[in-house]
């Protein structure tokens, strides 16, 4: 099906959020925000997917900017790809 949601956010200020549905991938993303922004070196650059229930969370971060998307776990290993191609714009 695609990406159903991103976020982008520096630390854990969202700057950009989409949504191609209702649900609550919004209160999962941040929490994931949180949790990968927890510690002494949270500004270290990190390639990390995340899955609940039959969603995959890609989480990039570099340089303190962090890109999340969630898609359906049908979708694939594509989608950690076009995360580090949408990265490579901000």
């Amino acid at each position: 099906m695609g990406i159903l949601y991103g976020m982008v956010a520096r630390g854990q200020v969202i700057l950009a959020e989409f949504s191609a549905t209702q649900s609550n991938a919004s209160v999962v993303a941040k929490q994931i925000l949180s949790k990968i922004n927890q510690g002494s070196d949270n500004n270290n650059d990190s390639n990390v997917s995340f899955s609940h229930d039959r969603y995959v969370f890609h989480v990039k971060r570099t340089d303190g900017l962090t890109v999340l998307c969630m898609a359906d776990d049908a979708f694939g290993s594509k989608l950690p790809l076009i995360v580090s191609f949408i990265h490579f714009f901000y």
